[in-house]
């Protein structure tokens, strides 16, 4: 299928980068526990106890951890009340996602951020390709120790939208219907009315954030692949397919589509998948999705 071209009657306005900038940068950055919660993950020789000294100064996060061992998620026999224990059962990347995780819903947590589509559909779209990720880091043979960074990655890819969303509600909203009514992604939408798209903003907040590059890659080039950066490219594949999977099942953004069908098409036939193959992830996936809801939830209490 050949989409036609955008075309609006009016020539997009100057790239809004300085408000867009100003707006990033008085943005509530990584708090102190989490910033020191990724360094001690970072380092190679990191266990549960090293953790557990950053994180026991912290009683919300504490809280939060204990939380997600003791839930449906995991169903233990057992409750623990031990953040050790809880750290060693969970695993160290798990623990900093849910940190980082936890992070990123306080600096979006405003309801004025959310204008032209809600808080609760733009997240549970969110979790649903976090989700969808991580299970296809297992299928992409993804070691481990990163199959979490999957999770996260797909929590944030469109995370460059909730600034153009706020900053230009009417422009946004103009940029979804022209995308809708043209059978076209939201981006290109994004940058005929706006002249910059949520990829772009993306980028800057993981700059701001300093996130890892593959994370970085997944906000940012989650629409078109690095081919350079082959840690990167194949997050963002992972990460671009589940949002195919996820916009099929009918769990998108209220209000348009991610992807376009010739980048859908492009997508699918990158993975050689059978249609007995996107069945069956497609089966997985909704599992998975069902299951995190408790993440998610945990996170945004």
């Amino acid at each position: 299928m050949t989409v036609p071209p955008l075309a609006t009657t009016d020539p997009p306005p100057t790239k809004p980068l300085g408000k867009v900038r100003a707006y990033i940068l008085r943005m509530a950055g990584l708090s102190t526990t989490a910033q020191k919660v990724l360094r001690t993950c970072n380092e190679p020789n990191t266990c549960a106890n090293d953790l557990n000294r950053v994180i026991s100064l912290d009683p919300v996060l504490t809280g939060r951890v204990l939380q997600l061992i003791n839930s449906a998620y995991y169903s233990l026999p057992s409750k623990v009340n031990s953040l050790t224990r809880a750290i060693i059962l969970l695993g160290l990347n798990t623990v900093k996602n849910l940190v980082l995780s936890f992070a990123v819903f306080e600096s979006f947590s405003k309801h004025d951020t959310f204008r032209v589509f809600s808080a609760d559909g733009f997240w549970t779209h969110s979790l649903s390709v976090a989700a969808a990720a991580k299970l296809l880091s297992i299928e992409h043979g993804v070691p481990l120790a990163e199959r979490e960074d999957y999770f996260v990655g797909g929590l944030m890819h469109d995370i460059g939208k909730i600034p153009l969303n706020h900053l230009c509600p009417d422009e946004y909203r103009q940029a979804v219907e022209l995308a809708l009514g043209t059978g076209r992604a939201v981006r290109f939408g994004e940058q005929a009315v706006i002249g910059l798209d949520h990829c772009e903003v993306g980028d800057i907040i993981a700059r701001k954030w300093q996130l890892s590059p593959t994370l970085a890659a997944a906000l940012g080039h989650h629409h078109d692949p690095p081919e350079e950066a082959e840690a990167a490219m194949r997050m963002v594949c992972v990460v671009g397919l589940a949002d195919i999977l996820v916009h099929g099942m009918g769990a998108g953004i209220p209000g348009g589509s991610s992807l376009d069908e010739d980048e859908r098409q492009r997508a699918l036939a990158a993975w050689n998948l059978t249609s007995e193959a996107l069945a069956a992830l497609t089966a997985a996936v909704a599992v998975e999705i069902e299951k995190a809801r408790v993440f998610l939830e945990i996170v945004r209490r």
